[in-house]
């Protein structure tokens, strides 16, 4: 049976979760601290370009990051706003945890 359209959602947004948390794992929070909202921007930024690349110029060919690749870090980038807004971006990273547990 095909999935619906709230299932799907969810498993986009739990595939964009997994990155951010990996990326959370090898990098911490010092370095969206450093700059926060305004760091964001930044990079955000930097990827809506990536994308315009990736995606105007015919004869690119990415060596590192695809079109799904920048979408899912403009997503992460998204909630990792969410939860410098809400307070939790700096709560503990669970150790040896995967999602769901």
């Amino acid at each position: 049976m095909e999935q619906s359209y709230e299932e799907a959602c969810r498993e986009a947004a739990l595939e964009i979760a997994q990155v951010v948390i990996n990326k959370q794992h090898d990098y911490g929070h010092d370095n969206i601290l450093a700059f926060r909202e305004k760091g964001l921007v930044v990079r955000l930024w930097d990827k809506v370009s990536r994308l315009k690349n990736l995606m105007w110029k015919n004869d690119y060919e990415p060596k590192n990051e695809s079109v799904i690749d920048t979408f899912i870090d403009i997503a992460g980038y998204g909630i990792i706003a969410l939860m410098l807004a809400k307070g939790s971006f700096t709560n503990e990273l669970q150790e040896n945890k995967s999602m769901g547990d």
